[in-house]
C-alpha cells in the first residue's frame, strides 16, 4: 500500500471513529477511492468536516502531494450539482502551527513599512482611518455629500475629498495623474493592478430593489453590509456595455505604459446583462447535471452503455447518433467520458443544441438558451476577447473579477476559452477564486487538471469574496444550501488550502496565480510555502492588497523582492466617489484589520517626531 492510499485510510478511519458519517460514503485522495462501510454516528469530538455523498479532504489533499508534481489533486464531479465542501480545522490549524515560523518576513517592522512615506501621508492616512471609524457617518456617506455641495459648493468638497480619501485610495483621474502614483510604487518594488473605478452611484432604494432581484437581500443595511467590496453596474442596453468596453480598454492603455509586469482588472457583469450570466450559468449547471444523471455508477467517468441509455431515453436520436456523439466527447479514445471532457465537448452551444432534441420539457431543456440570447452571449464574449487581445498585444495581463455564485459558472467557462485562446506559454489571463464558497477547491482543482491536459497555462487570484450577505439571504429565499463557508475559520482554511495546493503547480506546470489578501497570516503562510518549495521571491506567485490599504503587507513584500501588487484604481473624483464610499464602509464595518495598521502608523509617526 503507497503512502497516499496509507494516509488515506488513515485519515477515513478517523472519520469513521469521530463519527461523521452514518452511510456508506466514499474517501477520495489523490485518484485513489476507498470506500468505507460507516457505522451509526455519535457526535463528532473537535473536529469540523463536512458531509457530502463524496468526501475530498481539501487542505490534507493538497498536503498530501508530497512529490510536488501536482498531479494528486482529486476532481470531484459531485460539485457539478452541490458543493462537496470538507475543511478539517485542526489539520489547518495544525498545518499553520508548524509552517507560520518559518515566514522569512516581518510583516510588523513599521520603519519598513511607512519609510517611503512622507510625514504628511502619515498623518493623511491616520486621519482618513479615523473617520472610516465614525460608523454614523461612513453609513450616510452619500447624504453628507449630497448636503455638504449644497451648503459648501462642490468644488470647496471636492478639494477636501481631494486632499484626503482621494489621494489614500485613488491613484489619479487619467493616464498621466497616475503615473506619479504608480512610480513611486515601482521605487519600491511595487507592481499595479490597474482599475477604472467608475460605477454606478446606486441610491439606497434603487439599491435594495436590484439587489433583491439579483440576490434577494431584504433592506438597506444588507445592502451596505453586502456590497462595501463588490463593484455594482447597472445594464442599460448594449450600448452601455461598449462604452464600459471602452473604459476597460483606457486600463489596459494605462498600464501598458506605466507598468510592463501590470495588470488590468475586468468585471464581466460590466459587459453584459447580468441576467444573460444567470441563464448561461443555470445552462451550464444543467450540462453538469447531465453528466451526473450519466454517470450511473457514480465512477467518475461515463461509458458507451451508460450513455446510450441515458441518451436514448432523454433525446430523440438514432443510435448511428448517439454513437458518434460519443465518440466526440471521448477525446482520450479508451470508451470514457470524464467530465472535464464531457463539459468541453457540450459547451453552451451545443448543449442548445442539443436540448432542441429532448423528449420532454424538462430542467434541461428550460435552461437552454435561445437564439436571442446566444446572440446577446456572443456580444458579450466579443467585449471580452476585445479586452483580451489588446492586453495580449500590450503585454498586459488582465484578471477578470469573481462575481455572485449564480454568475460564477458562466464567468468561468468564459475565462477558460480565453485562457485556452492566450495562455498557450505563459498566463496571460487570470481567473479570480472566493474561497469563501464552499466549491471553490473543487473548481480550482478542474480548471488546474483541464489546464494540464489541453496544454495552457493556469493563472488565478484568490480573494476571499465579496457577497456573503447577499448569497446566504438569496440560499434562503430559494431554498438551497448556503454556497458559502459558515465560519471565517472555515474560509482562512479554505483559502490557505487553496494556496498549498497551487504551489506545486508553480514550481511543476507553470502556473500562476496572486495572494490577493489583507489577512497578514496568509502572507505568512504563502511566502513559507514559496520556501518550502524552493520558490524563490521571484517566482510568479503575486500578492495584492488595495492602494491605501495594508500597507505594511505590500512593502514588506515589495522591499524584499516579491511579487507585490497594489489594486490601483483611478478616475476623476466625481466618477469614483462611490469607490471611495464602500471603501470607507469597508474599514468601517467589514475589514476591521485597521487597528493594528492604525497602531503601526502611530508608532512610525512617534518615531520621526520624537526620535529620541
Amino acid at each position: 500500500m503507497n503512502q497516499r492510499r496509507q494516509s488515506a485510510v488513515v485519515l477515513g478511519y478517523r472519520l469513521v471513529r469521530e463519527g461523521i458519517f452514518k452511510r456508506h460514503d466514499f474517501l477520495a485522495c489523490g485518484t485513489t477511492r476507498i470506500p468505507f462501510a460507516l457505522e451509526q454516528p455519535v457526535e463528532p469530538r473537535g473536529q469540523s468536516f463536512f458531509r457530502h455523498d463524496i468526501l475530498y479532504a481539501t487542505v490534507v489533499e493538497s498536503h498530501l502531494d508530497r512529490n510536488g508534481d501536482g498531479n494528486g489533486v482529486a476532481l470531484n464531479p459531485s460539485f457539478a450539482r452541490s458543493p462537496s465542501p470538507t475543511v478539517c480545522l485542526d489539520t489547518h490549524n495544525e498545518t499553520v502551527k508548524t509552517i507560520l515560523p518559518k515566514s522569512p518576513l516581518n510583516f510588523d517592522d513599521a520603519k519598513t513599512a511607512f519609510e517611503s512615506k512622507t510625514t504628511w501621508e502619515i498623518m493623511r492616512s491616520l486621519l482618513v482611518f479615523r473617520v472610516c471609524k465614525i460608523s454614523w457617518l461612513v453609513q450616510k456617506a452619500d447624504t453628507v455629500l449630497k448636503w455638504s455641495k449644497r451648503l459648501f459648493t462642490p468644488y470647496l468638497v471636492n478639494i477636501v475629498v481631494d486632499h484626503t480619501f482621494y489621494r489614500q485610495f485613488v491613484a489619479g483621474a487619467n493616464g498621466e495623474g497616475i503615473r506619479k502614483t504608480l512610480q513611486h510604487l515601482e521605487r519600491n518594488g511595487i507592481h499595479s493592478v490597474l482599475d477604472y473605478a467608475a460605477e454606478d452611484d446606486v441610491d439606497e432604494e434603487t439599491g435594495v430593489a436590484q439587489s433583491r432581484a439579483l440576490g434577494g437581500i431584504s433592506s438597506a443595511e444588507d445592502l451596505r453590509i453586502s456590497t462595501v467590496v463588490a463593484r455594482t453596474y447597472r445594464y442599460e442596453d448594449e450600448e452601455a456595455c461598449d462604452r464600459r468596453m471602452e473604459h476597460f480598454l483606457e486600463s489596459i492603455r494605462a498600464a501598458a505604459e506605466v507598468d510592463a509586469q501590470g495588470f488590468a482588472a475586468i468585471k464581466v457583469t460590466a459587459l453584459g446583462n447580468p441576467k444573460l450570466l444567470e441563464r448561461v450559468s443555470t445552462a451550464l449547471l444543467a450540462v453538469r447535471d447531465l453528466f451526473r444523471v450519466m454517470d450511473e455508477n457514480n465512477d467518475g467517468s461515463v461509458d458507451m452503455d451508460e450513455f446510450k441509455r441515458v441518451y436514448a431515453r432523454l433525446f430523440n436520436s438514432s443510435n448511428e447518433e448517439i454513437q458518434k456523439e460519443f465518440e466526440q466527447l471521448d477525446a482520450n479514445e479508451d470508451g470514457k467520458v470524464d467530465y472535464i471532457c464531457f463539459t468541453k465537448g457540450i459547451n453552451i452551444y451545443r448543449g442548445a443544441e442539443i436540448a432542441s432534441r429532448c423528449k420532454n420539457t424538462g430542467p434541461f431543456a428550460r435552461a437552454a438558451l435561445d437564439q436571442e440570447e446566444l446572440q446577446l452571449l456572443d456580444n458579450m464574449i466579443g467585449r471580452v476577447n476585445t479586452l483580451a487581445q489588446a492586453a495580449a498585444e500590450s503585454g498586459v495581463r488582465i484578471m477578470i473579477d469573481a462575481e455572485h455564485s449564480y454568475f460564477q459558472p458562466a464567468i468561468d467557462s468564459v475565462v477558460t476559452e480565453l485562457q485556452r485562446k492566450f495562455n498557450k506559454t505563459e498566463p496571460r489571463v487570470y481567473n479570480t477564486y472566493q474561497c469563501y464558497l464552499k466549491d471553490s477547491h473543487d473548481r480550482i482543482a478542474v480548471e488546474l487538471e483541464r489546464s494540464r491536459r489541453e496544454g495552457y497555462k493556469f493563472g488565478c487570484k484568490l480573494v476571499r469574496g465579496a457577497y456573503m450577505v447577499l448569497e446566504r439571504e438569496r440560499a434562503a429565499e430559494k431554498g438551497y444550501p448556503s454556497p458559502v463557508w459558515d465560519s471565517k475559520e472555515e474560509t482562512h482554511a479554505c483559502y490557505d488550502g487553496a494556496v498549498a495546493m497551487l504551489l506545486p503547480w508553480v514550481k511543476n506546470h507553470g502556473a500562476e496565480f496572486m495572494v490577493a489578501s489583507h489577512n497578514q497570516r496568509s502572507c505568512e503562510l504563502a511566502v513559507a510555502g514559496m520556501q518550502q518549495h524552493d520558490l524563490t521571491p521571484e517566482s510568479p506567485v503575486y500578492f495584492g492588497q488595495l492602494l491605501g490599504m495594508a500597507d505594511n503587507l505590500t512593502y514588506t513584500l515589495g522591499a524584499h523582492g516579491y511579487g507585490a501588487y497594489k489594486y490601483v484604481p483611478f478616475g476623476s473624483i466625481d466618477e469614483v466617489m462611490p469607490y471611495l464610499i464602500r471603501r470607507a464602509q469597508e474599514n468601517s464595518d467589514v475589514l476591521g484589520g485597521i487597528a493594528k495598521e492604525t497602531t503601526m502608523l502611530r508608532a512610525e509617526l512617534k518615531r520621526r517626531l520624537l526620535p529620541f
